[in-house]
């Protein structure tokens, strides 16, 4: 999928607002249809997810779901990353190398 050009509500979905009087870690409802969710998202899927943003009306009075279809793009124009250093060979110690610095008896904390 690419850059979405229409919204796209989630079908079966609905989100509200807290009740009145609702502690403040409610943050909201959300009811499903569930016959109309189940086919939404079976339309909808992407490598076995669905993306939406809940988003707030112009004027701040209803809530509701969008799809989200974004899609990181491509790395294709990436330039290659330097070459992966080798790691140290079995039963080798790193710390023999010239660049790795000394480890004194006393900087070790056991």
């Amino acid at each position: 999928m690419s850059e979405q050009t229409e919204t796209i509500f989630l079908n079966g979905f609905i989100f509200k607002r807290p009740r009145t009087g609702a502690p403040d870690f409610v943050k909201g409802e959300m009811s499903i249809k569930a016959d109309d969710a189940i086919a939404f998202i079976q339309q909808h899927t992407k490598n076995g997810w669905l993306n939406a943003d809940l988003l707030a009306s112009k004027d701040n009075t209803k809530l509701y779901f969008k799809l989200n279809t974004w899609e990181k793009p491509a790395d294709n124009a990436q330039p290659p990353s330097e070459a992966p250093q080798a790691a140290p060979q079995a039963g080798t110690n790193p710390q023999d190398s010239q660049d790795a610095p000394a480890i004194a008896e006393g900087d070790i904390p056991w």
